[in-house]
């Protein structure tokens, strides 16, 4: 297995981090120059930059959700500084600064979910791991062999609605509570009348359940909707109202593309394929429809209580309630949060805020199950991670590992504080690999002067940028 751990140079704004990409005076003043002369006859270029350097040479459309996404990382502050900063101190010291009664004993809740031992985080990161890819179980795996073993356009095409049909149906209750909030919002911006005229279309909406969603979205598309439509007509209102109503039309189209029936007929189509079949043998497009119904989706998401906890501080966070001081740290979180979830990255990414006996750790870690070997001749693919935590009173960790058949490549950087344990940490590293019976082929210890950007662990994030366009 060769060494795969090299770290290529990170693509320039990609990683969060505003400070690594400020250009210096002499950039500056280089990107100050014309280069477009003025032609009165015709539209130029104004911003002084050729097409090779407006990104376009590069294959970024910006129009697009990922466009968007690599714009958002180079503006967002370090989601991991935040965190430490407030599991280290900052929330604790909350609970006793006149927040309210709800928010502080959300805080105390979630303090007490974080609490565990060495044996409890195995178990913990499994769960967190398992949350962070939903298209996960014996289904998917089915899909991915059917993926691997055709050679069809058109099946692999069928496959991949079915997955965008699956993604919206398992977020159903999700989409509906999200409807119900814009409509709440969008209610609170119109006329009395009209809010009370609105509020009756609103009361027809059903709790959320497969069978409800296609009267749901009925109602949505021939009456609520409509109606809003009427509103702005007559009003001329073009503010914040009609943003919410765009939105309210996105969250409806992607309620009725989560029909259970539509996955049943994509199901059924793609039975005609004789590598699907073998893989569906003897299934029919009913039997398809009652396996999807029986599933607990919360539970199949993988959600964990203290996620809720999380958001629940966020969102008070957010509107002042832990003091005017730290509400810029919670919308940061938010930002950051939210960015990482508006695209489908090609790796997973899960957060471990945990106390581990008794000492705060905040980690992140980022794998790819499916990462080539690194050899040019050799078709294998194995595990890559990325893990980076911080512990209180000890330091910053960066590490990288490839997993292969049984053996594994590692480089570990450690804090300064640490400088004089390099041996020991070797030591124990390889004492921990040989308990479960892995063969650490190559090993790097060494003190971490720049913690490692993800973008340069994992460039495959950035070189598929131009599969990647999901503009609305």
């Amino acid at each position: 297995m060769s060494n795969i751990l090299k770290v290529t140079t990170p693509v320039v704004g990609y990683d969060n981090n505003a400070v690594n990409n400020k250009q210096t005076p002499t950039q500056q003043e280089q990107d100050l120059s014309i280069k477009n002369q003025v032609d009165t006859q015709r539209v130029v270029r104004a911003d002084g930059r050729t097409e090779g350097e407006s990104g376009q040479g590069r294959g970024i459309t910006y129009d697009s959700n990922f466009g968007s996404f690599v714009q958002s990382l180079r503006e967002l502050p370090n989601l991991q500084e935040i965190m430490t900063k407030l599991l280290f101190g900052g929330m604790a010291n909350m609970v006793e600064s006149g927040i309210s009664k709800g928010t502080a004993t959300d805080i105390q809740a979630l303090f007490q979910m974080l609490e565990m031992t060495p044996e409890q985080l195995n178990g913990f990161l499994k769960d967190a791991m398992a949350g962070a890819n939903r298209l996960q179980g014996p289904l998917f795996d089915v899909l991915r062999q059917v993926m691997d073993e055709s050679n069809s356009v058109e099946l692999k095409a069928g496959v991949l609605d079915m997955l965008k049909t699956y993604n919206d149906m398992s977020s159903g209750k999700h989409l509906t509570q999200t409807v119900r909030d814009l409509l709440d919002d969008i209610g609170d911006r119109m006329f009395r009348s009209n809010r009370q005229e609105l509020r009756q279309l609103v009361a027809k909406l059903r709790p959320y359940t497969m069978e409800n969603n296609v009267r749901n979205t009925q109602i949505l598309k021939e009456q609520i909707i409509p109606y809003l439509g009427k509103y702005i007509s007559q009003t001329k209102d073009m503010g914040k109202i009609r943003d919410l109503i765009s939105l309210l039309a996105l969250n409806t189209s992607r309620l009725e593309n989560g029909n259970v029936d539509k996955m049943a007929q994509t199901f059924q189509r793609l039975m005609d394929f004789p590598t699907f079949q073998k893989h569906f043998k003897g299934m029919t497009p009913m039997q398809f429809k009652q396996m999807l119904m029986q599933v607990d989706y919360e539970k199949a998401a993988g959600k964990m209580e203290w996620n809720e906890k999380l958001l629940n501080i966020i969102q008070a966070g957010v509107k002042g309630e832990a003091g005017i001081e730290k509400k810029e740290d919670f919308v940061n979180m938010m930002r950051s949060m939210l960015v990482n979830e508006s695209v489908y990255m090609p790796v997973m990414h899960v957060m471990l805020p945990v106390i581990l006996d008794g000492v705060p750790m905040y980690s992140e870690i980022w794998a790819d199950p499916d990462e080539e070997s690194g050899n040019p001749e050799s078709s294998e693919r194995g595990v890559k991670l990325l893990i980076k935590f911080d512990l209180k009173d000890v330091g910053f960790f960066d590490m990288m590992m490839y997993y292969e058949k049984g053996k594994m490549d590692m480089l570990i950087h450690y804090p300064e504080e640490l400088a004089g344990h390099e041996s020991d940490i070797r030591e124990n590293i390889r004492k921990i690999m040989n308990k479960n019976h892995l063969e650490v082929e190559y090993l790097a210890v060494e003190q971490g002067q720049v913690p490692i950007k993800v973008s340069a662990a994992f460039p495959k994030i950035f070189e598929r940028r131009n599969a990647v366009n999901v503009t609305i």
